[in-house]
């Protein structure tokens, strides 16, 4: 395992180590690693960097991992004494009947049951010993929406298609561009129809990305266009287009933010 780097020894912190602790470590090296400190070095604090960089990121940390038990296993394999295999062999089966369920059904109770993380956080779970975050309904950035698909797209365009053209019915009973009839007391939101407008392009975006991604904005999008591109009412597509940016806007801060916490 000589060839291969640990970078849980790197940060000094062990393999169960939470992300806290991981940057924790890492912020307190980095003050003495520095190459501006006496007792600093570029080389280190370029490892140390590095180190940080992988085990903050779940995926890398994963193939890490991965690589840490493969050159271990081949350690392992370089001084096993063939000759003595059956009878250790042997020797750990016994041992295994002995200590409970079969390591097959615990390895898939480790990995495929969630937990909550020490500290009892609702959004973020467990998954082995990977910490993986849960969005909530206000933090778009974390959602992982699947490939839009014709299903998925479809039902994007035809949603936001609907929700358009009930909010420009509704405006132009509320601003009197039409008979309103029993629905008179739409008269009364005329003036805050350019809010309802925004809150319809943005509810309706918030969903679709969701569901598939960007791909499914651009949908929205069209279906904007396609009903405001008459000009009645007047400011639907403006406002809708303006909910719109203004999700994108979130997902954009929010994902500056969390690279920044890194």
């Amino acid at each position: 395992m000589a060839d291969q780097v640990n970078y849980y020894r790197v940060l000094g912190v062990s393999r169960e180590a939470s992300q806290e602790e991981i940057r924790g470590a890492y912020r307190k090296l980095a003050k003495e690693r520095h190459p501006d400190h006496p007792s600093g070095s570029a080389e280190e604090f370029s490892l140390l960097q590095e180190a940080h960089a992988v085990l903050s990121d779940p995926n890398r940390r994963r193939t890490h991992d991965e690589a840490l038990d493969l050159a271990h296993a081949a350690d392992q394999l370089a001084g096993l004494d063939f000759g003595s295999l059956e009878d250790e062999l042997a020797a750990r089966r016994q041992e295994r009947e002995s200590s409970g369920p079969p390591l097959s059904e615990r390895l898939r109770g480790r990995f495929r049951r969630k937990e909550k993380v020490d500290g009892g956080r609702d959004d973020v779970r467990r998954r082995g010993r990977y910490e993986v975050r849960e969005a909530r309904w206000y933090e778009p950035h974390y959602f992982d929406p699947e490939p839009l698909t014709w299903k998925s797209g479809a039902i994007s365009f035809v949603a936001a298609f609907v929700a358009f053209i009930a909010a420009g019915q509704f405006g132009l009973w509320a601003t009197g561009v039409i008979d309103a009839g029993p629905f008179a007391f739409t008269h009364a939101l005329g003036p805050f129809m350019p809010i309802v407008y925004t809150l319809v392009g943005l509810v309706v975006a918030y969903f679709a990305y969701r569901a598939a991604g960007y791909a499914a904005l651009a949908l929205v999008f069209v279906a904007a266009l396609a009903v405001g591109s008459q000009g009645l009412p007047e400011g639907l597509l403006q406002f809708g287009t303006l909910g719109i940016i203004i999700l994108l806007v979130v997902i954009l801060l929010g994902n500056r933010r969390e690279r920044a916490a890194r």
